[in-house]
């Protein structure tokens, strides 16, 4: 079974099981967010170094406590290779300090018969997704498998065809996030309106007009292939109760207003009774 390796432990977030479980302890203690694992289907996380974004992830993960997931559709866009399509990690599984989570190979390989798959040396370097699986093992209910896709290229029509299908084939006991971080480089005052715009964008749930005002240069989102697959899940789905959590920048870790980097924890989700 082949085992995608952790690429970033030790960089991005603690290499020891214990010291990462301690910082994901205190950041979802840290986070205000309540949990709601009744009625979350989908999630927005950054996917920062944990000392910079896992304040504002953990605001996300922290609605999830307690959930019981079948699967996780982990959605990313990769920050070193281009390419249309998905790239979708269909055989074995995924490693972290806290352990393995396996793919969930039948559902991995009806997405690569019906959309195809390219690029599969997308997910051996990429943190995106990665960075994300030691907060899922902390707060989800007991063993639940992967499906990473990583997206390589501008969102497009295709990507929003892609999220609506995939609420044929998933339930309400699946999870679907999207991984991304907001504005980068930019001074404080303006990271934090374009980050507003971007953020007010996504609320709106118009995958369309957020996948144009990105083209344009209006929104910024590193990830934002991945939040427009999701958007079109949500609405597929009819998840209509979509909530901003957190937004911070990296000044707030580092100290320095001058190049910040934006992120935005959003949970997307169902009403309960």
């Amino acid at each position: 079974m082949p085992i995608r390796k952790p690429a970033v432990a030790g960089r991005f977030y603690p290499e020891h099981a214990p010291t990462l479980r301690r910082t994901i302890e205190r950041h979802l203690a840290e986070a205000t967010s309540e949990p709601a694992p009744d009625a979350v289907q989908a999630i927005i996380a950054p996917h920062a170094g944990y000392p910079y974004s896992g304040l504002t992830a953990a605001h996300a993960f922290k609605r999830l406590y307690g959930k019981a997931v079948r699967r996780v559709i982990l959605l990313g866009c990769s920050h070193h290779h281009q390419f249309e399509g998905p790239s979708i990690f269909s055989k074995g599984a995924y490693e972290t300090p806290l352990g393995v989570v396996p793919v969930d190979e039948e559902l991995a390989g009806a997405l690569v018969s019906d959309f195809g798959s390219t690029c599969s040396q997308a997910h051996s370097g990429e943190h995106s997704l990665e960075v994300q699986l030691p907060f899922l093992q902390m707060v989800l209910q007991g063993e639940f498998q992967l499906v990473p896709i990583l997206f390589g290229a501008a969102p497009s029509e295709f990507h929003q065809r892609f999220g609506a299908a995939l609420a044929d084939y998933l339930t309400p006991e699946d999870l679907v996030l999207a991984s991304t971080d907001l504005s980068h480089f930019l001074p404080e005052s303006q990271a934090n309106a374009m980050d507003k715009r971007s953020l007010n964008q996504v609320l709106k749930r118009d995958a369309s007009a957020l996948q144009n005002k990105a083209a344009a240069g209006r929104c910024s989102l590193c990830g934002v292939t991945a939040v427009v697959t999701a958007m079109a899940y949500a609405n597929a789905t009819n998840t209509t109760q979509w909530q901003l959590l957190d937004y911070r920048t990296s000044a707030w870790a580092s100290g320095d207003t001058r190049r910040v980097v934006g992120y935005g924890a959003i949970t997307m989700e169902r009403q309960v009774a």
